[in-house]
């Protein structure tokens, strides 16, 4: 059976599950052409994958591709809204099943959500494309008329209040701290971490991997003690 006559999976680009109700035919098809993209954007990065490639992997034609993504770009922007949502959906069932203060992986983080952040940004590690793809695109949308501009404006407030609120809770659980800096403040710098290593790990090769070089800063600010 080829993959052009398989049964398509119905649920998103990552597999998992759909609920109720069923998808139409088109449906499946616009799922299937972003699961194929996915990994193919994965596996070779961005540049090096054609709409046609993705077509081939999906088992459709390169125009029924274009049928509902016109470019690689409107592709990536809807990609990159299902993570978004896939990441919400991890973040509840994370906070629910690493509620242990005391567990020696967290190196003395006490909060749940500063704790997910800190394991997505391992999972970036055993991803090498997916940080610098996810870069690409977020920006591109730094111009107001790129179609996912405001997309990416409410996450970037989202997670830097989710991250300032974390760190609040965090150094009210470590009042000896000698280093002066606001919660808001090391809430940017984290982000700031994040975002530039990736860049450095994408031109040096033995660059400090990116969450190396967050918990050194969660360290520094005196919130996380050593691994």
């Amino acid at each position: 059976m080829t993959a052009a006559t398989a049964e398509p999976n119905a649920g998103g680009p990552s597999g998992e599950p759909a609920s109720a109700p069923r998808l139409t035919k088109g449906q499946r098809t616009r799922q299937r052409i972003l699961a194929s993209a996915l990994d193919l954007f994965r596996e070779r990065g961005f540049q090096a994958v054609s709409l046609r490639d993705i077509g081939a992997r999906a088992g459709i034609t390169h125009v029924t591709v274009l049928h509902y993504f016109p470019s690689k770009d409107e592709l990536l922007t809807e990609l990159m809204v299902h993570r978004d949502d896939v990441e919400r959906d991890h973040l509840s069932d994370f906070v629910l099943g690493n509620s242990d203060p005391y567990d020696p992986r967290w190196r003395g983080l006490r909060n749940p959500a500063l704790r997910w952040f800190m394991s997505r940004l391992e999972g970036n590690e055993s991803e090498p494309q997916a940080a610098p793809l996810f870069l690409r695109i977020a920006m591109e949308a730094t111009a107001e008329d790129h179609s996912a501009h405001d997309h990416f404006v409410r996450r970037y407030e989202l997670v830097r209040r989710m991250l300032s609120d974390a760190l609040t809770d965090e150094f009210a659980h470590h009042p000896d701290r000698t280093v002066a800096v606001s919660p808001m403040t090391a809430a940017e710098q984290l982000m700031a971490i994040s975002d530039g290593t990736t860049f450095q790990e994408v031109y040096c090769a033995d660059a400090t991997p990116i969450v190396d070089s967050a918990w050194a800063y969660l360290r520094l600010i005196g919130v996380a003690g050593e691994s």
